[in-house]
């Protein structure tokens, strides 16, 4: 369900209603069903017989799921939560069963709980591999290992690979907290994934097994992030939901003979300085997202413009452009063939994604726009080529390969809050996707990609 709406039986606006939508349900509150309980009563007998209508009334709800779980006949003996029976059901069955016996254990367990989070996404799912797929991303990497060798099997045909999830239930301990912000590290951090969660706080993630390797000194004011981003040289940086921009721990320190003869010869430290100094530059705006280039720094203000900021020999230049009609909910960026100029990406609430060099005047049309807003971009690019991964508003993740043009997609089933798009040491591409109770990486696999294909 997306939208409610309540208007006047007769009115004009009503009539344009029922003129402009297609397919939707339409419930007249006046009804007797919904005003007295004798309606109600009869409503309720031939809906579902066996309902107890006087101890429903005057909620529907129970009275209609009492009627899917009697008519898909799935009793708690028959059905055992079994991984292949689940995918190759009804999944509306399969959901109305575990809400009909959310008391018993199975309910309860990894398989049921996996399913739950995914929730609506195995709704759409037109397959049983894509349900496969969906349910294998939701379940915890660490539990239920013959139910994970099952899923991966049926599975197989699907255009991903679940490389690994980690969720809150998780029995491991390795559970990061929910991730509002990722990013790919740099220098010390070369090799790991900074998740920033609700209060600001930042985990250092393997990319291999997505497990927590570290935590890095909160900022003292503990807001929620809206990016987290690293500076070439590894300062770990954050912007709020505040509109500020605030170092995560510590700098680096330099260190070798140069260092010491000159201390403020650091043209990171210039960068470091006019990156926090710089939200006190916008006039009438605010931050709103950040993200690191080769070299820079791109931010993303409430006015729907767009910063970038590169350090040259021994200046910081400053680059603007109104791209977005709203504020700019994501920004991305990467450099051409590693050493090239940068290519900076940019998403906001008015769904579109717009991509331009601070060389170059912006391109006139944007490389994507659809009807609902960007929750976050992220750039990879290395031997293999480059990527942009993307994070709907609807909850689809897409990957778009930026050599090819073609692209994949996802949906979790959870919020999407942030992706981040990286390539490990072996040239694997990963997309890992950042949600309130689960933390997921998708690999995709090379045969399987579909030009267009959207879940």
């Amino acid at each position: 369900m997306k939208l409610v709406i309540e208007s006047r039986t007769g009115a004009p606006c009503t009539e344009q209603l029922f003129e402009q939508t297609r397919n939707s349900a339409v419930m007249d509150l006046m009804d007797s069903r919904w005003t007295t309980p004798e309606g109600f009563s009869r409503w309720a007998l031939t809906t579902d017989p066996a309902a107890d209508a006087e101890r429903c009334y005057p909620l529907p709800g129970p009275v209609v799921r009492s009627a899917q779980v009697t008519d898909t006949s799935l009793s708690l003996d028959s059905f055992a939560l079994a991984a292949e029976t689940m995918v190759r059901a009804d999944p509306h069955a399969v959901t109305a069963w575990l809400d009909h016996h959310a008391g018993t254990a199975g309910r309860e367990g990894d398989l049921g709980r996996a399913w739950l989070r995914a929730g609506q996404s195995l709704c759409v799912s037109d397959t049983a591999s894509a349900r496969a797929l969906t349910l294998l991303a939701a379940l915890d990497s660490d539990t239920a290992a013959d139910t994970r060798h099952v899923l991966h099997g049926l599975a197989q045909s699907e255009p991903w690979h679940v490389a690994h999830t980690s969720t809150r239930e998780g029995a491991s301990g390795h559970w990061p907290g929910p991730a509002t912000a990722l990013c790919a590290g740099t220098a010390l951090y070369a090799r790991q994934v900074l998740c920033a969660g609700h209060l600001g706080d930042v985990r250092l993630l393997d990319p291999l097994n997505g497990r927590a390797a570290g935590r890095l000194t909160s900022p003292p004011h503990n807001r929620p992030a809206a990016a987290v981003f690293c500076l070439p040289d590894g300062t770990v940086v954050m912007a709020d939901d505040f509109g500020g921009v605030s170092l995560v721990g510590e700098a680096p320190r330099r260190t070798g003979l140069q260092a010491l003869l000159e201390p403020d010869a650091d043209p990171c430290a210039r960068l470091r300085r006019a990156v926090l100094a710089f939200p006190q530059r916008i006039a009438g705006a605010r931050i709103t997202t950040a993200a690191s280039l080769p070299g820079g720094v791109v931010f993303g203000d409430s006015g729907g413009r767009v910063h970038v900021l590169l350090l040259k020999e021994n200046t910081v230049d400053v680059t603007s452009h109104t791209l977005h009609d709203g504020p700019v909910t994501a920004v991305t960026g990467m450099s051409l063939e590693g050493t090239g100029p940068a290519v900076v990406y940019s998403g906001g609430v008015d769904g579109r994604i717009r991509v331009w060099s601070p060389d170059l005047a912006p391109m006139p049309e944007p490389l994507l726009h659809e009807p609902r807003p960007v929750v976050d971009l992220s750039a990879g690019s290395g031997e293999g080529g480059s990527a942009l991964a993307v994070a709907w508003g609807d909850g689809l993740v897409q990957l778009l390969d930026l050599d090819s043009g073609t692209d994949l997609s996802f949906r979790p089933g959870p919020p999407v809050r942030a992706v981040c798009c990286l390539r490990t040491d072996a040239g694997e591409l990963r997309t890992m996707i950042g949600m309130d109770d689960c933390i997921t990486t998708l690999v995709p696999r090379p045969s399987h990609t579909h030009h267009g294909r959207r879940q």
